[in-house]
């Protein structure tokens, strides 16, 4: 039977010992916490050295993967050292983290589709966490780091991945040498703008990344109004930490570290018996190493719902548009003109609208679909006319409808819809699609898949046809408006059922050539 001996700073009313079976082969696990007593982690390491297979070191602060990396404590350099001058093993999963960080965010964005796709993500110790936020940003632009604000008391957020890594090659360090933070921390005005920043940057969020050290010191504060709906990334989320954040009505935790054994247990354990059953050094142990056991073992991140029910909630915003003068006068600004100025008046008021930057004009909440999915969204609009949107090239509005899908992409939506006339003006929307970095839909799918499941549902229940199997269906159809968007796509669909179809355009030219495409196709 292997034994692993866990050795922590933490505190020991944590402690444990059990028996369990992994990767074939038998382990006792016996874990002892010395309530932050460097010198009885010393003793115990020497003391278990010859009835111990693996050790592992648990509460020792790993060091950052970005940075110049001299700021690990002494403590835990000296410990760190002394655990290198022993016969066997000693690991503080340091190499499991780093794989674990990396490997959940690619497994939950897999598996649970687009789960970070334009999020918005508040890393509260890039630091700490470089690892999994680096994942995350490559499916989201939309990722800030607090660290000025935790480290510095600097009212201050890091808004790229790249700024971070600048910040954590010099700008850490310089600002550990200054005051920096003791000023700030003294000053009661400093102090309360960096509570409210934090507040409201959480508020926004729709992922917060909670690193395992320090845990409470970061969330102590807050209360549903901050974490209520929210995501929350972290790691060895014990039984306590999800009660701490059930109570704040976070919807999901995904914790990365997976939970393998019937209690849950840190990475230096799981470390630990991955280099017992491999009979390794801990300097042997490679990523492929554990990347081939957690493939084979089938070992999973821990996703949980606090609340005891699956909840996934999606994404989007949808363009909308004034269709006229009256629609401009909902504005008490745009009625009082209305009222007392000339209809020359309204005229330039519509054109000089037309011309005015997108804004958010409502939030949509509370969609649920049958399967348990929800969605939330904004109305975005922008200030055309479609009398306007007609007076202008197509460009005019395509410049407009690019810089909506911009804001809908840094509110975090996963898919920007086309509404009113925005939806036919120029190329139906086609040129948006290309030049847009977030999807873009008209709609048009929808309703042509619509249209003919009703039309098929009327004509059944109605006993109008007669259907036999392999046969197209001998009867008659028509489709007024035949060249549209919606009209074309019901043209090919109906050829492929109906003996005859009747399409019917003002437009000649596009139906000669609508026909002649079906022809070909079919």
């Amino acid at each position: 039977m292997k034994r692993i001996i866990s050795i922590s700073l933490g505190t020991s009313d944590r402690d444990y010992e059990i028996t369990t079976k992994f990767l074939g082969q038998d382990f006792f696990i016996k874990r002892m916490g010395t309530d932050g007593d460097a010198g009885e982690i010393v003793e115990l390491l020497y003391d278990w050295e010859n009835h111990a297979d693996v050790i592992g070191l648990a509460g020792i602060k790993f060091p950052s993967k970005i940075g110049l990396q001299r700021k690990t404590a002494k403590r835990d350099v000296r410990i760190k050292e002394l655990s290198k001058e022993l016969k066997i093993p000693v690991t503080t999963g340091e190499a499991f983290r780093n794989v674990a960080q990396e490997w959940v965010a690619r497994y939950v964005q897999e598996t649970q589709k687009n789960f970070f796709t334009n999020a918005r993500v508040l890393v509260l110790s890039g630091m700490n966490d470089y690892s999994v936020a680096a994942v995350i940003n490559g499916y989201t632009d939309n990722v800030q780091f607090a660290d000025p604000v935790f480290d510095h008391g600097i009212p201050k957020f890091i808004n790229s991945l790249k700024d971070m890594e600048l910040y954590a090659k010099g700008v850490h360090d310089m600002l550990s040498l200054s005051p920096a933070k003791v000023i700030s921390t003294s000053l009661p005005l400093v102090n309360e703008w960096n509570k409210y920043i934090l507040r409201k940057a959480m508020q926004k969020a729709t992922v917060i990344v909670v690193p395992y050290e320090g845990f409470y010191d970061y969330l102590a504060k807050c209360t549903p109004e901050e974490l209520g709906g929210k995501i929350i990334i972290t790691s060895t989320a014990y039984q306590d930490r999800v009660e701490f954040l059930k109570k704040r009505g976070v919807d999901v935790i995904v914790d990365s570290t997976p939970q393998i054994l019937e209690r849950m247990v840190q990475v230096d354990v799981l470390e630990a018996m991955i280099i017992a059953a491999l009979d390794k050094k801990e300097d042997e142990l490679t990523n492929d190493d554990l990347l081939e056991v957690i493939s084979e073992q089938g070992i999973y991140p821990r996703i949980l719902y606090p609340s005891g029910k699956t909840r996934r909630v999606n994404r989007f915003t949808f363009v909308i548009h004034p269709l006229s003068q009256e629609y401009l006068k909902k504005d008490k600004a745009v009625e009082l003109i209305s009222k007392i100025a000339p209809p020359v008046a309204m005229d330039a008021v519509e054109k000089i609208i037309a011309y005015a930057p997108p804004f958010v004009y409502s939030k949509v909440t509370g969609i649920k679909s049958p399967t348990g999915v929800e969605a939330e969204g904004w109305l975005i609009t922008v200030g055309g006319t479609p009398k306007q949107m007609l007076s202008h090239p197509p460009e005019f509005t395509y410049k407009r409808l690019l810089e909506a899908a911009a804001m809908s992409k840094r509110m975090g939506a996963q898919i920007m819809g086309l509404g009113a006339f925005t939806k036919v003006v120029g190329d139906a929307g086609v040129t948006v699609a290309k030049l847009a970095d977030i999807p873009i839909t008209t709609g048009n799918s929808y309703s042509a898949s619509g249209a003919l499941w009703a039309a098929a549902d009327a004509v059944r229940r109605m006993g109008l046809i007669k259907i036999e199997e392999g046969k197209k269906i001998k009867a008659k159809t028509m489709v007024i408006g035949a060249t549209g968007a919606i009209g074309s796509v019901c043209c090919r669909l109906l050829a492929l059922a109906f003996e005859s179809v009747y399409m019917v355009d003002i437009r000649d030219a596009r139906l000669l050539s609508l026909k002649d495409s079906i022809m070909t196709w079919m």
